[in-house]
């Protein structure tokens, strides 16, 4: 048995359409034949021709071979013939018959199709006539057109009738006919509406279901035949508010839900926000919105209600002194948010966010005095109806567009007012989360926006919890990026400048540092290397400017703390150095105790948190320069303090960094007068220098022997210049005239020897140092007369 040879699908379409082509142009010709007929006996006034061939051409409409859209064509084609019928019609009143005598004859044609053509088209003359009450004539066409149950032949005959009766509806509403009221024309519209819109759904269940989505792509093409429904009743002047909400759109709706058809229901409800003014949407908005919550499930129930927002919105826009009062008049806000709400449980997470991002919207558009509440209302409901919610990618984007609605319209200190928005923060990825906290900060350093007291920075932390705080157990979190951690405390770390108050209070500044803290040490380790250190300076400045010692001794027992925290991390350079700013910070206050508990904590830090040898050579000359800058230590605590220094110093491991570190230690004893204490350091930095000199070359970089003596001579210089007449001397001219002839002889080896950059550097720095003896022994000859100099 041989396998079917069926034409792929792209060929049978291409039949098809030949096929639909082909009947249409047979019907065209039909219609454009019996025409013809009819209008010869129209020209010869034979009624009775007239009704045979014009039924006969009417005939052609009763086909069920076409398309939809190829129906419409051949729709257009007789209904373009039947306006010359309706002028015989006409013409017949003037020559002996009257319209009622025409409605009778026509109703025995032999069709049923041709017949209803007929009696609509008779039936616009019958108006015309005043021969009936129209609303008579208009409630009897209408039931009449029942007698056609073909979704597509009945759809276009009631289309007729809508066309054909604008005439009588307009004769209604200029009060033409006494009998006829704006409600029997709104009746006759309405109940032509339910009618169309019956046959339309139908269409969707004739022919197989392997052909349904075709049919539905049909159905969309002729949804305006029954929109125009809704644009007829929206065009009726006397069509009032009142008659809009008691009658008309409660029978839309009823009609809408009860067809349970999701095209359908999504037209006619864009239909009904499209066509009818914006003051009936506002004293009708809590109906519509009600019967949004009856479509079906299937229905873009989301999209419904975002339009009907977005027209408020606009009308608010546009019209912002009228539509202001009416708002308000009609608690519209209220009337959307909370039917809203009800809605957003039956429907997924994107419709939902959705809804609430049309609502807050609204809400900042419309509310004035009332603006920040209704905008948090809505967050908050937005959050809670999420809550449980699985957030799809989708819905993500959207929750991000709401909350930067008031972040874009409002400033950060009225932001920081919604409560609720960090709940919505919440529903977010992380990812995501991060992204809303930076735009957060950013506007508040791209604005200069100070954050002025502790109650609003705390606020400020919970909005931005996200990439301030590590993620709390069980909560998912990106990989840990310590990169893009960086970036984002750096932009915190700037943040903590813009928290203070702004008339400058100490107290109130220092409470918002130390919440800052607070927040910043829930971060874990890397971020507090980041953002504590800024707290610290904050406060140090605060401590500089206050004049309540008290209060100072209180902010420095915080900063020790906060600098432990760095420490643990650990941190220990960084803390290292924190430390020691703040032993200055102390002394200037001339609070020795204070200043000294930091001092040794940076000395504990240099023990045990600093194994690299070089940092401690670095960490030892900021030590050094700490304790020579300080003024207000007791003797005791300064000793103790200066003579721990001069012990690392000498534990050094390179005898060139002993030497250079112990000279420098010389200073700290200069201050407090002990010139014992000087010599025996600058007799210690010369040992080490021998010492070093003993050993291997140095390597690159470092200070050789030679430069190591010309260093120490001039701290000898400089310590020996120092010392005043009577005076004990502890420096002697002997021990410098020792360490110009040491010096002498080395660099005259040097100079003998073959040259380089570092020779010529070594050779420059004693020349100058011999140009600053000479200078010395003219200012002071009496001072420097035994010393001599080798040339």
């Amino acid at each position: 048995m041989e396998p079917s040879t069926s034409p792929p699908v792209s060929t049978m379409d291409q039949i098809m359409a030949a096929e639909q082509e082909k009947w249409l142009a047979d019907a065209k010709a039909a219609v454009k034949q019996q025409a013809f007929y009819m209008k010869r006996a129209i020209d010869e006034d034979n009624l009775r021709d007239v009704f045979k061939y014009s039924s006969a051409m009417l005939g052609e409409l009763r086909t069920s071979l076409l398309s939809p859209q190829k129906y419409y064509e051949l729709y257009m084609r007789a209904f373009d013939e039947l306006r010359q019928l309706e002028m015989f019609f006409e013409e017949q009143r003037g020559k002996g018959h009257t319209a009622s005598e025409l409605y009778e004859l026509v109703q025995h044609a032999g069709n049923v199709l041709p017949r209803l053509y007929l009696l609509v088209t008779v039936g616009a003359v019958f108006i015309r006539s005043h021969e009936s009450p129209i609303k008579a004539l208009l409630k009897d066409l209408v039931e009449m057109c029942g007698g056609i149950q073909h979704p597509v032949r009945g759809l276009f005959l009631r289309t007729y009738l809508t066309q054909i009766s604008r005439e009588g509806l307009t004769l209604i509403e200029n009060k033409v006919d006494e009998e006829s009221t704006t409600g029997d024309a709104v009746e006759f519209v309405l109940q032509n509406f339910t009618e169309m819109n019956k046959l339309w759904v139908r269409m969707k269940h004739q022919g197989p279901v392997r052909e349904r989505a075709k049919r539905e792509r049909e159905r969309k093409e002729l949804r305006d035949l029954v929109g125009k429904n809704l644009v007829i009743l929206s065009s009726m002047e006397e069509v009032d508010v009142e008659m809009y909400g008691e009658i008309v759109l409660p029978r839309i709706l009823e009609q809408i839900v009860n067809c349970k058809d999701e095209l359908a229901q999504n037209y006619l409800m864009d239909c009904i926000i499209q066509v009818f003014p914006d003051e009936f949407h506002i004293k009708t908005v809590e109906t519509f919105v009600e019967g949004c919550g009856n479509l079906h499930q299937d229905t873009n129930v989301a999209q419904i209600l975002c339009g009907l927002i977005k027209r408020l919105g606009n009308y608010m826009e546009n019209e912002p002194e009228a539509s202001s009062a009416l708002f308000e008049e009609h608690q519209t806000f209220e009337k959307l948010l909370e039917p809203a709400t009800k809605i957003s449980d039956k429907v997924g997470s994107q419709a939902s966010a959705m809804i609430y991002s049309a609502i807050l919207d609204f809400a900042v558009k419309t509310s004035k005095g009332e603006a920040l509440g209704r905008v948090d209302q809505v967050l908050s409901q937005c959050a809670g109806a999420l809550r449980t919610a699985e957030i799809t990618s989708q819905a993500a984007r959207t929750l991000k567009s709401i909350l930067t609605t008031p972040l874009d319209s409002y400033t950060i200190t009225d932001l920081l007012e919604l409560g609720s928005y960090p709940s919505v923060m919440q529903l977010l990825q992380p990812r995501m989360q991060k992204a809303v906290a930076v735009d957060i900060v950013e506007k508040i350093l791209n604005k200069g926006t100070v954050i002025p007291d502790a109650k609003k920075v705390a606020s400020l932390f919970d909005f931005i919890s996200t990439i301030v705080e590590d993620a709390k157990a069980g909560e998912d979190d990106d990989e840990v990026d310590e990169e893009e951690i960086e970036e984002e405390q750096n932009l915190v770390a700037r943040l903590v400048h813009q928290m203070r108050s702004p008339d400058g209070s100490v107290e109130e500044s220092f409470a918002i540092l130390e919440l800052a803290k607070d927040r910043f040490g829930r971060g874990g380790p890397l971020r507090v290397k980041h953002t504590l250190p800024t707290v610290v300076f904050d406060v140090l400045q605060l401590v500089k400017r206050d004049e309540d010692e008290e209060r100072c001794v209180k902010m420095l027992k915080f900063l020790h703390g906060a600098i432990d925290m760095i420490a643990e991390v650990p941190e220990p350079e960084k803390a290292f150095k924190l430390y020691l700013e703040c032993t200055l910070v102390a002394d200037l206050k001339g609070l020795e105790t204070s200043a000294y508990d930091f001092a040794t904590a940076a000395f504990d830090i240099y023990e045990n948190g600093i194994p690299d040898q070089k940092a401690q050579v670095e960490a030892l000359k900021m030590l050094i320069g700490c304790l020579a800058s300080c003024e207000n230590f007791g003797e005791d605590n300064y000793d103790a303090l200066s003579s721990a220094a001069t012990k690392w110093s000498i534990k050094l491991l390179k005898k060139s960094d002993q030497c250079i570190s112990v000279f420098s230690c010389a200073h700290l004893f200069s201050t407090k007068g002990s010139s014992e204490k000087v010599l025996v350091c600058l007799k210690r930095a010369l040992t080490a220098a021998k010492q070093a000199q003993g050993m291997a070359k140095s390597s690159r970089g470092e200070m050789g022997p030679v430069e190591l003596f010309i260093a120490i001579l001039n701290k000898y210089l400089y310590f020996f210049d120092k010392q005043e007449e009577g005076e004990e001397a502890q420096i002697k001219v002997e021990d410098v005239q020792m360490l110009v002839d040491l010096v002498s002889n080395e660099t005259s080896s040097l100079a003998s020897a073959a040259g380089g950059e570092a020779s010529d550097r070594v050779l420059k720095f004693y020349s100058n140092t011999l140009r600053h003896i000479m200078a010395l022994k003219e200012k002071k000859p009496e001072k420097y007369s035994a010393l001599s100099l080798k040339t």
